[in-house]
């Protein structure tokens, strides 16, 4: 029996040494898997942060394309009113030109019958000089 027994102890030997591997195996293959998620996890975690990230720079993006949208429609009623105002700036110095030249046609008019007046003036006194008061005119009847 002795034989027997050692045969049994080596074989039970041999059986825990194998579950003892085998448990040690299979801890060591959780352990490895647990890490892969946690890994794999992190990266996870990691590519959802840039892709919310990425939307929300895509979002900023559309929020700075809708201002520049205004911006642009400001820019373009702007030079729309900018090129009415030329227009009408033209218009008013055309206009300014004319009254210009209205009023130097004017000075001339007046320095002409100034000139006239004066003429008459100097007729009328150069007349009282020489032949007294100018005589009553006759009344018309109306």
């Amino acid at each position: 029996m002795g034989s027997d027994s050692s045969g049994m102890s080596g074989w039970a030997g041999y059986m825990l040494g194998q579950m003892a591997a085998e448990s040690e195996q299979s801890r060591n293959l959780f352990v490895a898997k647990t890490q892969h998620r946690m890994v794999q996890n992190g990266y996870e975690v990691r590519i959802q942060n840039l892709v919310a990230k990425g939307q929300e720079f895509l979002d900023h993006i559309k929020w700075q394309e809708g201002i520049m949208k205004e911006r642009k429609d400001q820019i373009a009623a702007l030079e729309a009113d900018l090129a009415e105002v030329r227009s009408d700036l033209e218009r008013q110095r055309a206009l300014t030109k004319e009254w210009v030249t209205y009023a130097d046609v004017g000075d001339r008019n007046m320095e002409r019958l100034q000139k006239w007046a004066d003429d008459a003036e100097a007729s009328l006194k150069q007349y009282r000089a020489l032949y007294g008061p100018l005589p009553d005119a006759p009344k018309s009847s109306s």
